[in-house]
């Protein structure tokens, strides 16, 4: 009988905060003390945002030694979008997702059902000129909640 190449039964060392989490046999795990998911691409590639984190590796590892939380400025997100494709976040208690429209361009939705959607021709476009209730989402990105991949 094969063993379940998904199952977490290795012990390994965190790469942000050096405490012990349960790794696959291809050293994938989360980590319970500090929420970091190692994983190898990741690892690979210490500088970009690699899903399921939405910070890179070496930003998670700064932000462990100021004691700060994990949470992605409005560049992580972005860059977690263009990593992924689909990405949210939740702002006066209504979800707004992004998605991947054409190429380059972004489709922002919002409401319980989409009740409004908006399009960008790419990140840039939306840095500049996103907006929730007439104020830009680069403005405001200190004050949404939940932000997460879809």
């Amino acid at each position: 009988m094969n063993k379940n190449p998904f199952e977490k039964n290795i012990n390994k060392i965190c790469s942000i905060c050096g405490k012990n989490y349960m790794a696959d046999i291809s050293g994938n795990g989360k980590c319970k003390n500090c929420g970091w998911y190692n994983n190898i691409l990741g690892e690979e590639n210490p500088n970009f945002v690699i899903f399921p984190n939405l910070v890179s590796l070496n930003k998670a590892k700064k932000l462990f030694r100021e004691r700060k939380s994990l949470t992605p400025d409005l560049k992580d997100f972005l860059d977690a979008f263009e990593f992924y494709g689909e990405t949210g976040f939740e702002y006066n208690k209504i979800e707004y997702d992004l998605r991947r429209f054409g190429e380059e361009g972004i489709e922002m939705s919002w409401g319980p059902e989409p009740n409004g959607i908006i399009y960008f021709k790419d990140k840039d476009d939306f840095i500049q000129n996103a907006k929730i209730d007439n104020e830009f989402v680069k403005d405001i990105w200190n004050k949404v909640e939940d932000i997460r991949y879809l």
